[in-house]
C-alpha cells in the first residue's frame, strides 16, 4: 500500500467512525435510538434534525401520559421535530457527551364521549366528544452522558484507531426545562408546565471486528423518569409516579456506512394523580421496531426508524416513525482533509 493510499484509508476510516459514533437524544415519546451512546473522539460535534410522526389510538383506555401524547379514550396524531447539538469531550477523565435538544411540532387529539371528568377542561361537559390541538415549541432538554468504565479517553486519532471496545457502561442525566407552549385551560399542550428529568445507565456490549462494515453490538438502557407536579392542569394539580423504562438494541453493519438494528422499548408506571387522588391506569407499553442508518459521506448520515407496540396494554395502538439527518465533524479530521487535498 502506498503512503498516500494508506493515509487515504486511515482518513476514510476515521471519518466513518466520527460520523457513526454520534450521540442522539430524543424525548419521552421515543427511544434514544441504536448506537446513540457510542463514543467519539473528544472534540467531535454533531447537529441533527429529526421528524417523528406519531399516531396513537387509546380507545377504551384510561392511560394518561402527556409527554408521550397518550390521553384517555382518544385518537392522537402528532408531528414532532427535534433540533439537536451534541459535543463529545473528556470529562472527569472519561469520554463524555453533552447534548441539547430544541423540540417543537403539533399534536391533534380527538377525545370520545367516554372521557373521565377528571381529565376534562372546565368548559367541556362530561360525556361530550371534543377535539383539541396545540402547536409550537415543546419543552427543551439537555443531557450529559459520562462513561463509567469500558472506554478509554479518545483524545486523538491514534486513540480512536486503537479503540477496541468490549463492554462499557455510561451514566446519562437529562433535565427538561418547562418553557414550552402551555395553556392551563387546555388539556392538550406542547409543553408540560413542570420540571422533569431522567437518569439512565446505557450498557453496551460490542462484538465482531470494530471496523466499519463489521461492527455489531447489543445495547441495554435501563432508566427512570422523575416528574415534578404541574400545579395548573386545567385548574387542578397533576402529579405522576416515576416512569420506568427499558430500551434494547441489537445492531449490525451490513456494509461500510450501513447498519441496521432490532429495537425494543418497554415502559411502565407513571400513575397519574389529580389533586392527590389516583385517576386512570398505570402506563404499560412495549414497542418493537427496526432502524436503518446510512452514511452518505464522512460527515452526513440519514437514519430511519419505525416502531409499534406489540405487548403491554391491550387498549393502546401506537406507531412511531423517525427520519433523522445528522451532520458531524471533528476539527482535526477536517484539517487532515485539507492537508490531503493540498490546501
Amino acid at each position: 500500500m502506498t503512503k498516500v493510499n494508506k493515509y487515504t484509508y486511515l482518513l476514510a476510516l476515521l471519518a466513518s467512525l466520527v460520523s457513526i459514533l454520534s450521540s442522539g437524544v430524543t424525548a419521552l415519546a421515543q427511544d434514544d435510538g441504536a448506537r446513540a451512546y457510542w463514543n467519539a473522539r473528544s472534540g467531535t460535534q454533531m447537529f441533527s434534525f429529526q421528524h417523528l410522526p406519531v399516531n396513537i389510538g387509546a380507545s377504551d383506555s384510561k392511560e394518561f401520559a402527556p409527554g408521550q401524547y397518550i390521553y384517555p379514550n382518544s385518537d392522537i396524531d402528532a408531528n414532532i421535530f427535534f433540533v439537536t447539538w451534541a459535543r463529545h469531550m473528556t470529562l472527569f477523565n472519561r469520554p463524555s457527551v453533552l447534548a441539547v435538544n430544541i423540540v417543537g411540532g403539533s399534536v391533534d387529539v380527538n377525545v370520545n364521549i367516554k372521557a373521565a371528568p377528571e381529565f376534562l377542561p372546565p368548559d367541556i361537559t362530561p360525556g361530550t366528544a371534543f377535539s383539541q390541538s396545540s402547536s409550537g415549541f415543546a419543552d427543551p432538554n439537555a443531557q450529559l452522558a459520562v462513561n463509567l468504565f469500558g472506554t478509554p479517553r479518545l483524545n486523538s486519532n491514534v486513540d480512536l484507531l486503537n479503540y477496541e471496545p468490549t463492554v462499557s457502561l455510561d451514566v446519562a442525566v437529562m433535565m427538561v426545562f418547562p418553557v414550552g407552549k402551555y395553556k392551563s385551560d387546555k388539556l392538550i399542550n406542547m409543553g408540560l408546565n413542570r420540571w422533569f428529568g431522567r437518569v439512565a445507565f446505557p450498557l453496551k456490549w460490542h462484538f465482531g471486528v470494530f471496523s466499519p462494515g463489521y461492527m455489531s453490538s447489543f445495547e441495554l438502557i435501563p432508566s427512570v423518569w422523575l416528574f415534578a407536579e404541574n400545579s395548573n392542569f386545567v385548574g387542578k394539580k397533576l402529579g405522576n409516579d416515576p416512569l420506568w423504562s427499558l430500551e434494547a438494541h441489537l445492531t449490525h453493519d451490513f456494509a461500510p456506512g450501513l447498519f441496521g438494528s432490532l429495537d425494543m422499548l418497554y415502559q411502565s408506571g407513571f400513575q397519574s394523580k389529580v389533586d392527590g387522588v389516583e385517576v386512570g391506569d398505570e402506563l404499560e407499553i412495549g414497542n418493537l421496531g427496526l432502524t436503518l442508518n446510512y452514511q452518505v459521506s464522512g460527515n452526513v448520515m440519514i437514519r430511519t426508524e419505525y416502531s409499534s407496540n406489540v405487548f403491554g396494554s391491550d387498549n393502546l395502538e401506537t406507531s412511531i416513525g423517525r427520519l433523522q439527518f445528522i451532520y458531524s465533524w471533528s476539527t482535526a479530521n477536517e484539517n487532515a482533509k485539507k492537508l490531503m487535498g493540498g490546501n
